[in-house]
């Protein structure tokens, strides 16, 4: 999976570590000049067991990602549950095609990362629609006929196709990033899928 100029970037909305990256990401679009390409990718489709969020990884991860957010000027809330994440996934594909992906997507993550809310139900996910522009009733009739199951379930498929193991992952140029990355990994990584190095 190739386009030029292209950085495909592999996330969840239950993964703190994904909304970091992609604020950092953000910060650091003039060192290769890449045009973003959001990539959802659901860690624990259904019907898996949901996650447990007291779980001893799940709560080591948290701690770790606190400090980080208020670097970024966020705080994270530690979550009362792991939901699943097709939902919310199928509501980032209505945004686009209503040419308001930016605002949904942003909306979602905070909405799951530091408002705490639960977004594997559907009141939930209307409510950030109408709060960001999009018709409630519409959006709500999306996501009851699960319109955009197919596009959610075929993102995974593709990230599984190139090797996605961890998120968030970038793919860049043939070039794969995973986890968290330290500044200067993520430097470089830009600049090497830049062709700089």
């Amino acid at each position: 999976m190739t386009r030029p100029g292209a950085l495909f970037f592999y996330y969840d909305y239950v993964d703190p570590v994904s909304y970091s990256l992609k604020h950092r990401l953000q910060e650091s679009a003039g060192i290769g000049r890449f045009s973003l390409m959001p990539m959802p990718f659901e860690l624990n489709p259904p019907p898996s067991p949901l996650l447990d969020p007291e779980g001893e990884e799940f709560r080591r991860l948290w701690d770790r990602l606190s400090e980080e957010g208020q670097a970024l000027g966020f705080e994270l809330r530690r979550p009362w549950i792991v939901p699943w994440t097709r939902k919310a996934h199928e509501l980032a594909f209505h945004a686009t095609e209503k040419d308001c992906f930016e605002e949904i997507h942003e909306a979602i993550f905070r909405a799951y990362l530091i408002e705490g809310r639960d977004i594997g139900r559907v009141d939930v996910l209307v409510e950030i629609a109408r709060n960001g522009g999009l018709d409630p009733q519409d959006t709500k009739a999306v996501l009851d006929v699960d319109r955009h199951r197919k596009a959610v379930e075929e993102a995974r498929v593709e990230g599984l196709g190139v090797g996605i193991t961890t998120l968030p992952a970038l793919v860049w140029n043939e070039k794969k990033l995973e986890g968290n990355p330290s500044s200067e990994t993520l430097r470089s990584f830009l600049a090497f899928g830049a062709g700089r190095e």
